[in-house]
């Protein structure tokens, strides 16, 4: 089953199956000779006037990589909605694999080190003056 497109789902979901279309309609331009999946998309991209919504730029981005990947198409929707579904970001839910072994404490910010709690305090070199 379907779902039907409703403004409340977000920009995303909207985005994702433009970028779908617009990629499918260029498949069937030339499906005489046939090229690499991601190509199709990058197609697309480079042939789109530049009104077009930058959201769609980034899904049609997304959708190229990720046939190159050897996704297949409803593979990445499927990730991408599941992504819009759970609330994400944008970016996150185009690239669902970015940085996705990426630690949750940085190691450095602009307020310096970030460690875990769980990170062992090493003792200060001033402290040591002593000995």
């Amino acid at each position: 089953m379907r779902p039907h497109l409703h403004p409340e789902m977000g920009i995303v979901p909207i985005a994702a199956r433009v970028a779908l279309q617009l990629v499918k309609r260029e498949y069937d331009k030339h499906r005489a000779c046939p090229l690499a999946p991601g190509v199709y998309a990058r197609e697309v991209l480079y042939a789109l006037p530049l009104e077009i919504d930058g959201i769609v730029r980034l899904a049609l981005h997304s959708l190229g990589v990720y046939l190159d990947l050897g996704y297949t198409s409803s593979q990445w929707l499927r990730q991408v909605l599941e992504a819009s579904h759970f609330g994400h970001s944008f970016r996150r839910c185009f690239f669902f694999d970015y940085k996705v072994n990426r630690s949750p404490y940085p190691r450095v910010t602009n307020r310096g080190v970030q460690t875990s709690d769980e990170a062992v305090q090493r003792p200060n070199r001033r402290t040591r003056r002593d000995a």
